[in-house]
């Protein structure tokens, strides 16, 4: 059977887009966390009247607007950041307000904003100019170089690293080690183009290399089907708990039948607040998703998927799972016949009703 000309070179395509995909590693370092802080700067004035000299001038004064994780996995492939507001315009300072979340993988970049409650599916711009300009990207190894045209201008230390610095423009800074970003500067320019001073600053104040992370964490559901749950804060569970009592429903220590979806709230045996939502069901276990808040609002604990097997108990105040430690327990799973949850003598385990609609 002949093939034709035509057949071929569309298989040749579809391959050639396989492997540009499958190589596109812009880090090199497989996995990590790098926390940074976005500082934002207010213009002082001054003047100064000395010896009969009269002058002004201004400065920009830093204050730390933004606290922002990011997280990748696969040398770049994928990667999660989160972003939270810690001051308002001008730097007084405000409770930590989550402002987004976004997700990179494959061609798309998934950007959730927690003010507008919105969820919008954006183009991997990154990845899909590097694989434009693929040939280049392999010579340089770079994707600064290769997305912005440009060539490194020198080294700065950074957090003791060797950062690569990049002048894209007179607009735009960055800083680079081993493809990860460790800082970004934005500049106001003048009328002829030229930069004048600083007004963003985005800077990395914390990096770890080589971690492990659980299957959700670079997973698009977490996105699109865990908004609810993800703006219930410490607030909202003591406004549930102490004077919403008909939105919540209380779980009796005879057990309570459990759905996938059913978001949780709960107070500890050490008298910590939180919340859990479940993500699987099954005969053998159970995976939840659950945060526990310090005194302060604060994460004391969490994890985006904890299994839970069935007669197993849940210390939700460590995330612990035990087998037969009974009186360290804060719950047990149980699915002899139902999925059941058994609280076992806590302060209160309650359904949010709201996630059963």
């Amino acid at each position: 059977m002949k093939i034709s000309k035509q057949i071929i070179f569309i298989l040749t395509l579809i391959l050639v887009q396989n492997l540009l995909a499958q190589e596109f590693k812009p880090y090199k370092v497989k996995s990590g966390k790098i926390e940074y802080e976005l500082r934002k700067y207010t213009t002082h004035s001054h003047f100064s009247d000395n010896n009969r000299e009269k002058s002004k001038w201004k400065e920009g004064v830093p204050y730390v607007a933004e606290i922002i994780n990011y997280y990748w996995d696969d040398y770049g492939d994928v990667a999660f950041e989160e972003s939270w507001e810690v001051a308002k315009f001008g730097g007084d300072p405000i409770p930590k307000k989550k402002k987004y979340e976004i997700l990179w993988i494959d061609d798309h970049q998934y950007y959730y904003n927690f003010e507008e409650n919105r969820l919008r599916d954006n183009p991997n711009t990154i990845r899909m100019d590097c694989r434009k300009r693929f040939q280049f990207y392999q010579v340089t190894g770079s994707w600064v170089e290769t997305v912005y045209n440009t060539m490194k201008n020198g080294t700065s230390k950074i957090l003791g690293k060797e950062a690569v610095y990049y002048k894209v423009n007179d607009a735009y800074d960055i800083y680079t080690w081993n493809g990860l970003v460790l800082k970004e500067e934005t500049f106001a320019t003048t009328k002829e183009g030229k930069r004048s001073r600083a007004e963003r600053t985005r800077i990395a104040t914390l990096i770890e290399t080589d971690l492990e992370f659980d299957n959700m964490m670079f997973d698009r559901l977490r996105l699109e089907n865990d908004r609810y749950f993800q703006t219930i804060d410490k607030d909202v569970v003591n406004s549930f708990i102490d004077g919403a009592q008909n939105r919540i429903w209380p779980i009796q220590e005879s057990g309570f039948k459990l759905k996938e979806g059913d978001v949780i709230l709960y107070v500890t045996s050490d008298a910590h607040i939180g919340k859990f939502k479940i993500l699987k069901i099954s005969k053998e276990s159970l995976t939840i998703k659950y945060v526990t808040f310090d005194d302060y609002g604060d994460v004391f604990s969490q994890s985006s998927s904890l299994n839970i097997p069935s007669g197993f108990s849940c210390e939700l105040d460590e995330g612990s799972v035990y087998e037969d430690k009974m009186y360290l327990q804060d719950f047990r799973y149980k699915n002899d016949h139902e999925p059941l949850l058994i609280p076992f003598p806590t302060l209160g385990f309650y359904l949010v009703k709201e996630s059963r609609k």
